[in-house]
């Protein structure tokens, strides 16, 4: 039984933000509770989503009562300019496939630089994820940072 043909395939993309390096990695690393879009989870029971900005951290949806979604663990960290992220993308969204997620933070003259790329590898379903990164670091990381004002 087969669910589709195994694929590999790599996004990549990069957005400005106007903050410097150390406030955008306090930001991504330690407060994601405060930026992560809401409507950008799996579950309407998620009550809020988690970064653990360290070596086998944890990036997950929290439902409460020790229930919720993992989506991956941090196995990479460099001095607060990257986070390098393993996990599964299981059949409902996409997969399955293993993924992989880069994101980086290069200082900038307008501030900092920040590069996201997405490797996976698997029985790969559904659209690009880059409209749905750029929601999340765009319409969540940089409007947090930039405005002050939490996502919608």
């Amino acid at each position: 039984m087969s669910s589709g043909p195994v694929s590999a395939a790599s996004w990549e993309f990069e957005i400005s933000i106007a903050a410097d390096c150390a406030r955008v990695w306090e930001a991504l690393a330690g407060e994601s509770v405060q930026w992560w879009p809401k409507d950008f989870v799996t579950s309407e029971r998620t009550q809020r989503f988690v970064i653990e900005g360290r070596i086998g951290g944890r990036v997950f949806e929290d439902f409460g009562n020790d229930e919720g979604l993992l989506w991956y663990t941090v196995v990479g960290v460099n001095g607060g300019r990257e986070l390098q992220l393993a996990g599964h993308l299981l059949p409902p969204f996409g997969g399955p496939a293993v993924t992989s997620l880069r994101i980086s933070l290069v200082p900038a003259e307008s501030g900092t630089l920040l590069k996201i790329r997405d490797d996976r590898f698997g029985v790969l379903g559904g659209d690009s994820p880059i409209e749905g990164w750029r929601q999340v670091f765009e319409g969540g990381l940089r409007r947090y940072l930039e405005s002050g004002s939490k996502p919608v």
